[in-house]
């Protein structure tokens, strides 16, 4: 009782405390809430509270309270994957198909071969990071995705801050996210794919080659058409699309977890094969208990694996490098190539102004790059750091880009 007891005052502190804290500080109009949470986490970890007072620090978070707070945040992101997945819809592609093919593709690209390079530095500067089951460019090509993301939710909240969402920037943006978000899970299935083929043995590789085929050809070619046909013929309520979208997820996240690709992305993957006419009604219910409520515990759970320790030998060094290289690579790979497809200037800084937010996801893919041990804690560490920058600097800098004109020209 005692732990449970503690648990729901853990609780009460992870879900209200960060939300009241913007609001009393009027911060939610200069960072999204997601700044707010994920620093409130940092704070509450091993690098703040858990210095400043560790006594209390280990009375609060004891190993008993972890396990509850850990089985939290696995489910916060089971769906926040899930709710990510529904996001992704192509169609909106449509007149501006090519232009945004090259812009999305540019703007994961630049950053991610910048963050390719910061790697391998890094790996040749400090080798004692590196975990030794795997290599320099295994390292180097995981600091790359880090570099590459853009966070989709994170996104959609500026634009709602800066009142662009109803702009053919905004539009622009969120649509650009989703690309980068799809890549980047694409990316991220090969790269763990291929991590797990690395120490396996031949006969191995060829069973786990087949069955992650297997998986991906029967979710996109058996399952997904299966509920188009069934979303197209019945009349379904809400509640039985709740059932079917959370069943699936987990079905699904079991199985990529089985596979080693990590839970995550089958959680994904069952997003994308929900039936379009199903995803408002599911992302109006899923999205914001989600949101709101579940992911601070993930929050807490990723303050408590950093310890940032400026004084450790290249984490300063680490840290600036990889925050440069990430924001320069992410503005310029988007806004040229922008103006390179007939945007002016004012939008093409716009986009990549906005195109750098992060956030959660980056933190997300950190963790799976952290759980898998390409990165190590201090890494680790770095990314969050770089995610916060990257994410702060966002809404500033597109207010500034803008600030001329406003929003004319935009539409």
């Amino acid at each position: 009782m005692i732990d449970m007891l503690v648990f729901l005052l853990q609780a009460m502190f992870i879900v209200a405390l960060p939300p009241l804290i913007a609001y009393q500080l009027r911060l939610m109009s200069m960072v999204p809430l997601v700044v707010v949470q994920i620093l409130f986490g940092v704070v509450l970890g091993p690098s703040c509270f858990g210095r400043w007072a560790p006594a209390a620090y280990a009375m609060i978070f004891s190993p008993a309270s972890l396990v509850f707070l850990s089985h939290v945040s696995a489910i916060a992101l089971l769906f926040f994957a899930l709710v990510t997945g529904m996001h992704l819809d192509f169609k909106t592609l449509r007149g501006d198909g090519r232009a945004l093919a090259l812009i999305s593709g540019a703007s994961m690209l630049v950053p991610s071969l910048l963050g390719f390079s910061v790697g391998m530095v890094i790996a040749a500067m400090y080798p004692q990071l590196l975990d030794p089951r795997h290599s320099a460019i295994q390292f180097a090509v995981a600091i790359g995705i880090c570099c590459g993301v853009t966070a989709l939710p994170v996104l959609a909240a500026i634009l709602r801050e800066l009142d662009l969402l109803d702009h053919r920037l905004g539009q622009f943006a969120l649509t650009l996210a989703a690309a980068n978000d799809g890549a980047l899970w694409i990316v991220l299935a090969v790269f763990l794919a291929g991590l797990q083929l690395d120490g396996s043995g031949a006969s191995s590789n060829v069973v786990e080659i087949v069955s992650s085929l297997l998986y991906f050809g029967g979710m996109l070619g058996v399952v997904r058409p299966w509920l188009a046909r069934y979303a197209g013929r019945t009349q379904v309520s809400t509640d039985t699309m709740l059932i079917i979208a959370c069943v699936a997820a987990i079905l699904s996240a079991a199985m990529t977890e089985w596979l080693g690709l990590h839970y995550l992305l089958g959680a994904f993957i069952a997003g994308t094969i929900i039936p379009t006419t199903w995803r408002s009604i599911l992302l109006e219910r899923i999205e914001p208990l989600t949101v709101n409520i579940l992911l601070p515990f993930f929050f807490i759970v990723t303050g408590l694996k950093v310890f940032i320790d400026v004084a450790s030998p290249g984490f300063l060094e680490i840290t600036v490098l990889l925050t440069l290289f990430a924001v320069v690579g992410k503005i310029a790979g988007t806004a040229l190539t922008a103006r390179m497809t007939g945007e002016s200037w004012r939008f093409s800084l716009g986009l990549g102004a906005l195109a750098q937010a992060k956030g959660l996801m980056e933190i997300v893919v950190a963790t799976i790059l952290l759980d898998v041990k390409v990165i190590s804690p201090t890494i680790f560490s770095a990314v969050l750091i770089m995610a916060l920058i990257s994410t702060t600097l966002a809404m500033p800098m597109t207010r500034l880009t803008l600030a001329r004109h406003g929003t004319r020209g935009l539409a």
